[in-house]
């Protein structure tokens, strides 16, 4: 019994490290610019890539994004 609560306890804890996601908040931008949506998380994209290239764009328009 104590093996099996130990492998389930195993289990969950992988899967809480996979649930997570690279999140940045983005605020702070110059008046001109509008974000529709302020938290930008890497599970939103196809790519590590694309999420780097939309934060970058972002930090582009002046905006902060940490």
């Amino acid at each position: 019994m104590k093996k099996i609560k130990k492998t389930i306890l195993i289990l969950m804890s992988s899967m809480l490290f996979y649930s997570c996601s690279k999140c940045v908040e983005c605020a702070n931008c110059p008046t001109e610019v509008t974000l529709e949506q302020t938290e930008i998380c890497q599970d939103d994209f196809d790519s590590k890539e694309e999420y780097d290239e939309a934060v970058a764009i972002i930090r582009a328009f002046g905006c902060d994004c940490n």
